[in-house]
């Protein structure tokens, strides 16, 4: 994608299937210093007789084979608020795809509620598809490849530019984190992330290392070795380092890998069980915030720790009543295999905290049906015992549109995950809380650092309500609200 920015007395009209982006929001005419005058008067018709709409995710397509323009979109944009912005522009994409437009030119000549990066953003998730397995396809449909964004003659265009770019950034990788969530298990393993983790260290300069089977033994990581028993996949802890300063302070991104999950011998009912290969999508989301990290180049230090392993069936698996000792040394009564996430989560957790000592911790991981119960697709879950960095997490959210809602973790939940022979259990008792037990649960393993559960079960993918995500696929939630956190919290 080529997202290129200019004022109204430079910008000319290229041959390309080009369409001119009018944004419309409430209550307002459209309006150009673009357009001809006989299309703005054909516009302007039109919105007086409500065809063309400023309700937020209203396209109008009106097609003008004589101008230079192959046509013109008109898109509702609400109020113009940027999340208003990128969903009118995902719902854009389809529209605009059908009609071959391969070169997008933003107009914001007249009206300064119109966001251009929220524009690029809608567009680069909007127009997202995950092809992999399928043939080549010489009918495929048109994507844009092209982004002029023009601006009033006077705007600072570098800002825009720079605004723009780390826009692309964060998009880019948030759909490489959706292509590794849409793999399929046999061929995203545990050592497969490990491997994509390596090459993405090599490509954007970051440090790789890996612990294996054997060293997470000898350190004692056995609620995450215990998950993995029954399958013939290794589990692996993986982690990225990116380095400011030796001496500044350091940021953990952690994000669960659990690359298929039967729930073990607590199985699942086959039906909907062939989804369970988004059960790393919170890996997915800590290595494409990564991503961006390396990009943006924050002046903190971030470290990713990825726990990546399967719950599978199998002789040497682990069963329901098995006690482990964690990497903290707590021990843990495994009441129910298919808690599995927040058992690899707690040695993960555990060994970052007391490896890195970051000033801040979170953790990002598709745990429990229970939150999807709680939100619907709505929003992702978050627990925390820090009110500051949840503060910092909603700013975050704010700007990237990417919610959350706190879930409260009062001692009396703690309680809840007290175990019968063990320190701890694994689940709580029955349904109650089903959501917040998983946090209950890791809390016990991050010490005194402060730190924040982000439950994505429900926004990872099968996300109907947000145009800009195709519920086809999974839809990098996190890799936007993560990289952005950290780069707020650089600033401070």
């Amino acid at each position: 994608m080529k997202i290129v920015t200019e004022t109204r007395n430079t910008f000319e009209f290229s041959d390309k299937p080009t369409c001119v982006v009018v944004p419309v929001t409430e209550d307002t005419p459209p309006k150009s210093e673009l357009l001809s005058g006989v299309d703005i008067a054909t516009l302007n018709a039109l919105s007086k007789h409500k065809v063309i709409s400023g309700k937020q995710g209203s396209v109008y397509f009106h097609a003008t084979p004589s101008s230079p323009y192959r046509g013109i979109a008109c898109i509702g944009i609400g109020d113009g608020a940027p999340e208003a912005v990128r969903r009118s522009t995902g719902a854009a994409c389809d529209p605009l795809s059908r009609h071959g437009i391969i070169h997008a030119v933003v107009d914001q000549t007249v009206d300064t509620l119109w966001l251009a990066e929220a524009f690029v953003e809608g567009i680069l998730l909007g127009q997202y598809r995950y092809d992999r397995y399928r043939a080549a396809n010489d009918d495929a449909p048109a994507q844009i490849k092209r982004i002029t964004i023009v601006a009033q003659d006077g705007i600072a265009l570098d800002a825009v530019k720079t605004r723009c770019a780390l826009a692309a950034v964060q998009c880019d990788s948030a759909n490489w984190a959706r292509n590794l969530a849409s793999a399929a298990s046999n061929d995203l393993t545990p050592t497969v992330i490990s491997q994509e983790a390596q090459k993405l260290a090599e490509k954007a300069g970051l440090q790789f290392s890996h612990l294996d089977e054997g060293h997470m033994a000898e350190l004692g990581m056995n609620a995450l070795l215990g998950v993995s028993k029954g399958s013939a996949e290794p589990a692996q802890l993986v982690i990225l380092k990116y380095e400011a300063n030796p001496e500044a302070d350091t940021l953990a991104l952690v994000g669960k890998g659990i690359t298929f999950d039967t729930g073990g011998i607590s199985i699942k009912p086959s039906e909907g069980m062939h989804e369970m290969k988004y059960d790393m999508c919170g890996a997915a989301a800590v290595l494409g915030a990564m991503r961006v990290v390396a990009a943006a180049k924050p002046s903190v230090n971030v470290v990713c720790v990825v726990p990546t392993a399967e719950n599978m069936v199998g002789p040497e698996a682990q069963r329901p009543g098995d006690i482990v000792r964690a990497y903290n040394g707590k021990t843990i009564e495994v009441k129910n295999t298919d808690a599995e996430g927040r058992l690899i989560l707690a040695d993960a957790l555990a060994y970052t905290a007391h490896t890195y000592k970051p000033r801040k911790m979170v953790d990002a991981a598709t745990l429990t049906g229970g939150c999807i119960v709680a939100l619907g697709n709505c929003a992702a879950a978050v627990m925390s015992n820090d009110d500051d960095l949840v503060a910092g997490l909603q700013r975050a959210s704010d700007a990237t549109g990417e919610r959350i809602w706190r879930l409260p973790l009062w001692d009396d939940y703690s309680e809840m995950i007290k175990g019968t022979h063990a320190d701890l259990s694994n689940i709580g008792e029955g349904r109650k809380a089903s959501s917040i037990m998983g946090g209950a649960f890791l809390k016990e393993f991050v010490g005194d650092t402060p730190w924040a559960h982000i439950d994505i079960a429900g926004t990872a993918w099968d996300v109907k309500n947000v145009p800009y995500w195709n519920p086809t696929y999974a839809t990098g939630y996190g890799v936007r609200l993560l990289s952005e956190w950290v780069r707020q919290e650089a600033a401070i």
